[in-house]
């Protein structure tokens, strides 16, 4: 279907004043969130804060110990105020990760294939650890599954015995092969030191999977997810979920419980937005919160070579200010890394990493790079299926249908 830009452009203009009125409403919203901020922070303390909101109310986040130590959300990085070019940030991070290894792994999927009357589908799950050596120590691999016709369909609820395609089973197993990969990672590395840390792309504590049937979250997200986090702890291994330009509102829902009438009418904003405020340098964090978001979260529990885990409250966030993008980055990580004194410690490398890849961390990138499946990737998967096929006579056919609307699209 054909663009027609003048058109729009047109329509467009007709908007200017109302989009122009719109941001300005929510710089002021946003200024109102951050005055309350600086109000909580001057009139409260971290432990009576914690009581009068409640963890079983879901406030959205509960201060820590970082709360009574800084007068400020943020916590400046004044080591960058003088640098002027992306030169200073390779030399910090070269001097933060030389000796730490770090590790990400990611995945990616193909199917279910519709282009044969079986329907098939493939995860791919690449993993990669950078020990950050003078002679360059890398380490990668790939991990790949097949998932058979019972994997990527499900049954009618009608009882009719008939078997209908599932459009998402291949990223909900890709979900949990790419925990299984993190949990393999740690094990393997968990004797370095210092500890390496895991960077995951993506959050840790998986409210989004709360669209899923309760089967499908718990069993492929809330469990793997859980047991990432328990072999974290177990071995000492610091894990990172990482999300770059996060739209959260945790520490907007905080603000909002604990002045109901002062924000009662104000919209939610992003935290990002309200943080930004706040920060000064490149680099700039701000202070670490407990997670309480939502239910997720008191569903997180694991049982983990023989001792139990729960993290009800034991899920911590934090924002990283790393320009060139849309928002501050949002990490999460386990609890005990506070308790162990090592936020800092994560945050420098989460910084390093994120500073070599220019604003996204450079071990995620790579591990990204080579799992990804694309449009080469699904041809040969395709021609490999067929010609398996044929070798083994199974009976499977292209699909007539779908192959020819395919090449009417071409």
């Amino acid at each position: 279907m054909p663009f027609y830009p003048e058109a729009v452009l047109e329509d467009l203009r007709g908007h200017a004043t109302e989009i122009r009125d719109f941001a300005e409403d929510e710089e002021q919203t946003v200024e109102r969130y951050r005055e309350a901020l600086r109000d909580a922070l001057d009139e409260y303390n971290a432990s009576p804060l914690r009581r009068e909101l409640g963890p079983g109310r879901y406030p959205g986040a509960l201060p820590t110990a970082e709360w009574d130590e800084n007068d400020s959300p943020t916590i400046p990085f004044d080591e960058s105020a003088s640098w002027d070019n992306h030169e200073a940030v390779n030399e910090y991070a070269k001097d933060v990760l030389e000796g730490v290894t770090t590790m990400a792994a990611a995945g990616s999927e193909l199917g279910p294939t519709d282009e044969f009357t079986v329907p098939l589908g493939l995860v791919q799950v690449a993993w990669n650890a950078n020990h950050h050596h003078e002679e360059g120590d890398y380490e990668e691999g790939i991990n790949t599954r097949i998932l058979g016709p019972n994997a990527v369909t499900q049954e009618s609820d009608e009882e009719d015995g008939i078997r209908y395609t599932d459009g998402r089973a291949p990223g909900h197993e890709r979900y949990r092969d790419e925990g299984e990969t993190v949990i393999d990672c740690i094990e393997e590395f968990s004797d370095l030191d210092p500890p390496p840390v895991v960077i995951y792309d993506g959050p840790l504590v998986p409210t989004f999977a709360n669209t899923y049937s309760p089967e499908v979250r718990d069993s492929y997200y809330r469990r793997t997810m859980s047991k990432v986090l328990a072999a974290s702890e177990y071995h000492g291994v610091p894990v990172v979920g990482y999300s770059a330009g996060s739209s959260r509102t945790n520490i907007a829902k905080l603000l909002r419980r604990t002045y109901r009438e002062r924000l009662r009418d104000e919209p939610f904003v992003a935290d990002s937005r309200i943080l930004e405020g706040f920060t000064r340098h490149w680099g700039d964090r701000s202070q670490v919160f407990v997670h309480r978001q939502d239910g997720t979260i008191d569903a997180m529990e694991a049982n983990y070579r023989g001792e139990e885990y729960e993290f009800a409250t034991d899920v911590l966030f934090g924002y990283l200010d790393i320009p060139d993008g849309d928002a501050m980055d949002y990490l999460e990580f386990p609890g005990w890394v506070l308790r162990e004194d090592l936020v800092d410690y994560v945050f420098d490398v989460v910084r390093a990493e994120a500073g070599v890849g220019r604003g996204y961390p450079e071990i995620v990138q790579q591990a990204d790079a080579n799992a990804v499946l694309d449009a080469d990737a699904k041809r040969r998967f395709l021609a490999l299926i067929q010609n398996f096929a044929e070798e083994e006579d199974l009976p499977i056919e292209w699909n007539v249908k779908n192959l020819s609307k395919e090449r009417r699209r071409r």
